[in-house]
């Protein structure tokens, strides 16, 4: 009799046992984020919101790890990681998914088209950037938030002085080997060398090229002053900051978790255009005091630029509903036919 009770007593004792235990946590989701930018930036400080708030408002449902400086992947493989779902999330340039919209999102690296970050959220706003999303989302990523937006204010640092658009003639400028800026840079006189960020710092100082393109906030932490003392400051374009997640580990998600993700990544947006506008509101104010920095007057340069925009338009490398109103200033758009 004994024998059979013990199964009972054993049943009884972890009852008792489970009505004291604490529940158990939903499992988590563990989304892994690719990030170009290092950990010491506006990016950083801006995913570091992400983080926080994502994990936080989905109660511990949620958890982000943070790549800095594509050391989960390479950029370009990271976009195609997106597509296939080995990657979770991507923050970084939102130029980086052109060639899946070329002629949507073309605009975006093109210098002196759009020129105010209110004509940006416009364009952001408009059905040519809503087509460039359902193309993405066709190829298996979406986009969570386009809330991170950088001033159009970006400084030149050279190794000889640049004062006005004719000191750019015959520049040698680097570029990062985007087709539309190499074109863009041709055509105001320049001469694009194709250069890796890691690269340089040493080609400025052994002369192999003259120039570099910095954001405005970045020139301190860049070290470039070091070896290219001329600054000049540039109104090229705004930048876009986006966050996108693989459709794949979308799906995965309940509807309260995508909430919630939507809601981290636009806060997180917030924060880094806030970051970043302090950042370049510093970084200019320094360099006009101790580099003398001049600000070039981008008319002329975008002057130059129309018989590019035509050209892209013809080839369709750029959506001809780009030149219109809301995204090109009454200059250029008048001297367009």
């Amino acid at each position: 009799m004994f024998v059979s009770m013990f199964p009972r007593l054993l049943l009884g004792l972890a009852a008792a046992l489970m009505v004291g235990w604490p529940a158990v946590a939903a499992p988590v989701h563990t989304l892994r984020l690719n990030e170009s930018a290092g950990p010491d930036g506006p990016e950083a400080a801006a995913l570091e919101v992400f983080k926080r708030d994502a994990e936080e408002l989905s109660e511990g449902r949620l958890a982000i790890e943070i790549h800095y400086r594509d050391t989960l992947l390479a950029t370009r493989q990271a976009i195609e990681s997106l597509q296939t779902g080995t990657v979770d999330l991507y923050s970084g340039p939102l130029s980086a998914f052109r060639p899946l919209a070329p002629q949507e999102l073309g605009a975006l690296s093109v210098p002196y088209l759009i020129d105010t970050r209110g004509r940006l959220r416009r364009y952001l706003d408009s059905d040519v950037f809503a087509e460039a999303t359902h193309k993405l989302l066709a190829r298996g990523i979406r986009v969570l938030s386009t809330a991170g937006l950088r001033d159009p204010g970006r400084v030149i640092v050279a190794n000889r002085p640049i004062r006005t658009a004719d000191d750019l003639e015959g520049l040698r400028i680097r570029v990062g080997g985007d087709e539309l800026a190499e074109r863009s840079w041709r055509s105001v006189g320049a001469v694009p060398v194709r250069l890796g960020w890691n690269e340089t710092y040493l080609a400025l100082r052994r002369g192999t090229a003259d120039a570099v393109t910095v954001p405005g906030g970045r020139l301190r932490s860049s070290n470039l002053i070091h070896v290219a003392r001329y600054v000049a400051i540039e109104d090229a374009h705004p930048q876009v900051w986006p966050m996108a997640i693989a459709e794949t580990a979308w799906r995965r998600l309940s509807p309260e978790d995508r909430d919630v993700l939507i809601d981290a990544a636009d806060a997180a947006g917030r924060a880094y255009s806030r970051i970043a506008a302090e950042a370049a509101e510093r970084d200019l104010e320094s360099v006009v005091v101790r580099d003398h920095a001049v600000r070039i007057e981008v008319a002329a340069l975008r002057r130059r630029m129309v018989p590019v925009y035509r050209r892209m338009v013809a080839e369709g490398l750029l959506a001809p509903e780009v030149l219109t109103p809301e995204v090109l200033t009454p200059e250029v758009l008048d001297a367009t036919p």
